[in-house]
């Protein structure tokens, strides 16, 4: 396990911080550092992990495969604007 060097600080309400310590004290926690950052963690991790997976039922599953699966759409429009020269190659021409 590494060794804790970095700091955060924080300034908050006295309610606020009686609020955690209270709450600290009846998790067993120890101290407030160790719950204060136990939360934060737990929460980052959340957080991050809601931007990176996601749940489907098994019927949204099988349509998701499907529309993977099938064939991809003609969309003429867009095929020209990847098929025509962008800002760089007409900068280049001008040169």
């Amino acid at each position: 396990m590494s060794t804790a060097t970095a700091q955060i600080h924080l300034r908050t309400p006295p309610g606020t911080k009686f609020l955690l310590q209270r709450a600290a004290e009846l998790s067993g926690s120890g101290n407030l550092t160790d719950y204060v950052l136990r939360a934060a963690v737990e929460r980052a991790r959340e957080d991050l992990m809601s931007q990176q997976t996601f749940a489907m039922t098994d019927l949204q599953w099988r349509e998701f495969h499907k529309r993977l699966d099938a064939k991809p759409r003609d969309l003429p429009r867009l095929r020209a604007l990847l098929n025509s020269p962008d800002v760089f190659d007409r900068a280049a021409k001008k040169a």
